[in-house]
């Protein structure tokens, strides 16, 4: 489906081409929401983008009882939940590169309630 979930080379819609990064992976812990980091580079541009999935959005999509996930989740569900993430936001990151948008530092929220909300990054 894609070249790689860790690097990738990707020619927009519209003629310009980036390079995609994948940076870290890591459990919120004041939410326990999990997040992606990713750079996305053109010529004489760099651009970061991060996702946030709630736990609540990481069980419906993975089909698992939210208790599953527990205090802390297993490393092997991490990981699983890493790889559904890095899948949806690589998506989600051509789908914005194809339309033209380069803003940097926006964070790409996947929850239950709403399908996908776009907002300033805050560290």
């Amino acid at each position: 489906m894609f070249e790689s979930l860790n690097e990738l080379k990707y020619t927009a819609e519209n003629g310009k081409t980036y390079l995609i990064y994948f940076l870290k992976f890591w459990v919120a812990e004041d939410t326990h929401d999990f997040l992606t980091k990713y750079q996305i580079r053109r010529a004489g541009k760099e651009i970061f983008w991060y996702a946030r999935m709630s736990r609540e959005r990481a069980a419906h999509d993975l089909n698992l009882p939210r208790a599953t996930f527990g205090k802390t989740p297993s490393k092997a569900l991490q990981t699983q939940v890493a790889q559904h993430l890095k899948k949806l936001f690589v998506h989600v990151i051509k789908k914005g590169l194809d339309r033209g948008f380069e803003e940097s530092h926006t964070e790409f929220v996947f929850s239950v309630e709403t399908p996908i909300e776009k907002r300033t990054w805050h560290e």
